[in-house]
């Protein structure tokens, strides 16, 4: 069996196993489809691209040398054949060049695929019905953002996690879209004016967790969506103060919620995090968001095809630092702001890494 049908049996084999299930079992499978693959996820394709790129180069060489020389003549007497033969020899690059293209794309989607279905299952992540995006408006100003669309693109729920101290969370993708709309003048060759508008639309995702809170109506934004809160508060720290925006509705209770640990754990979460925001709703709930997709593959593997490499990654737990980062975050701040310090986080990674005590 050559490499591309191993290849061709390796994507049929996992997607119809994802049709049925995804768990820790299906994760132990894949590692050993991947290591049994022999040769990295990729299509052996290259003599098709060769080969497209070579009749491309035949077209394009007898369509510029016809147009300063003039078309060869063909068998009929006419130039027509030979611009015909130059017009297929492009066609058919065209042909090979895309075939490349797409089967290399089709390998790269599967490696997301894989790290993504056992990343679910070792987190223990379920999906969830997405929720109502106005019920989420009610006690967060994150999600008021754009002026065309927005849309939860999913929302994943995972349960606590005793043997860790890790609480239930939920993870969630937010897209928006921003439009804007500009008037543009064209001239036509009899100096005729025309205007007319022209419209861009720009389209953002942030990603994010919500776990349950023990303070409400306190907004911490590194990337600041339009606030309510009509207070501003601002701590001792310089470096707090040039990285974020505080506002909220009352000072003393945000005066009480950040403490020098609090401080400390914010100002290095933007060194692992893109531009943090973290709020406390109405609804005593927290929401910590950043841009980052915590389930790229290309933030775990260095490598865009080795099968060896993926299939480690697997087997060690399919981890996603972006996640694990957050989670930290806010098992921190759960600690220092709840009383019933026995039911919290006992995993102090975050305050070892970053020296808060």
């Amino acid at each position: 069996m050559s490499h591309n049908q191993k290849l061709n049996a390796l994507l049929k084999s996992v997607r119809g196993a994802k049709a049925n299930s995804n768990t820790q079992d299906d994760a132990a499978r894949i590692v050993t489809q991947l290591r049994a693959l022999g040769g990295p996820i990729r299509y052996e394709d290259s003599g098709k691209l060769g080969l497209g790129l070579f009749l491309l180069g035949i077209g394009a060489y007898g369509h510029i040398l016809g147009s300063e020389r003039g078309y060869p003549i063909g068998p009929d007497g006419t130039s027509g054949s030979s611009v015909l033969i130059y017009n297929v020899a492009i066609a058919l690059a065209a042909c090979f060049i895309l075939f490349w293209f797409f089967r290399r794309r089709k390998a790269q989607k599967f490696v997301q695929e894989v790290y993504e279905n056992a990343a679910l299952a070792s987190y223990g992540l379920n999906d969830e019905p997405i929720p109502k995006l106005k019920d989420w408006d009610r006690n967060f100003h994150e999600f008021n953002r754009g002026n065309h669309s927005r849309e939860i693109m999913y929302c994943r729920s995972a349960a606590g996690r005793g043997e860790s101290g890790r609480e239930a969370y939920s993870l969630f993708r937010f897209h928006w879209v921003v439009c804007e709309e500009r008037q543009v003048t064209e001239t036509d060759h009899n100096g005729h004016s025309t205007s007319k508008t022209e419209t861009t639309y720009y389209h953002y995702d942030r990603y994010g967790v919500l776990v349950e809170g023990n303070f409400s109506g306190i907004q911490i934004s590194s990337d600041a969506p339009n606030s309510k809160y009509k207070l501003q508060y601002r701590p001792a720290s310089v470096a707090f103060n040039r990285l974020y925006k505080l506002r909220c509705v009352e000072e003393m209770q945000t005066a009480k919620f950040l403490k020098p640990s609090i401080v400390i754990a914010l100002e290095a979460a933007v060194t692992q995090l893109k531009n943090p925001n973290l709020e406390f709703g109405l609804n005593g709930q927290i929401c910590l968001t950043w841009e980052s997709d915590p389930f790229n593959v290309r933030t775990v593997m260095r490598s865009k095809d080795r099968a060896e490499e993926l299939a480690k990654i697997i087997e060690d737990g399919a981890k996603m630092p972006i996640l694990d980062v957050a989670l930290e975050l806010v098992a921190l701040i759960q600690r220092h702001t709840q009383s019933n310090f026995s039911a919290l986080n006992n995993d102090n990674t975050w305050e070892s890494n970053q020296g808060v005590k």
